[in-house]
């Protein structure tokens, strides 16, 4: 006696040529229940940032702030090599080794230390001193 296939979702029989799922709804639960929400996708790349910085030391290399993870990013030494950002949306959608074959290419610095490494013009000592 063969048995009667099931839909995935609701367990009721399938007929015709149903194979997985007994309704477009059923079909439907079942992509949404598989697609990352965005509440999720934050978690991931949240929890995946906080182990990486604690692993790269936990505080900015310059001048050693701890205090927010927020206010910790990551700097590309050489911005040509740089495939891609390591922002929270990155962190959580790309794979463990994407992530730390970038991270090599990486020092962690602090908001205020990353924008003085990207901004040496604006030093408010040369800046008042030509004025």
């Amino acid at each position: 006696m063969k048995s009667k296939l099931r839909c995935v979702i609701c367990k009721q029989v399938l007929t015709g040529r149903q194979r997985r799922f007994c309704s477009r709804g059923c079909k439907n639960a079942d992509t949404n229940h598989r697609h990352q929400n965005y509440a999720s996708q934050q978690a991931r790349g949240l929890k995946r940032k906080l182990e990486l910085v604690s692993a790269a030391g936990g505080c900015c290399s310059s001048c050693g702030y701890d205090r927010n993870l927020a206010a910790l990013t990551w700097h590309h030494l050489d911005a040509g090599r740089k495939s891609f950002h390591l922002d929270l949306r990155s962190l959580s959608n790309r794979s463990e080794q994407d992530i730390l074959r970038e991270l090599a290419k990486c020092i962690l610095l602090c908001a205020n230390c990353h924008a003085e490494t990207h901004s040496p013009a604006m030093d408010m000592g040369k800046l008042l001193a030509n004025h």
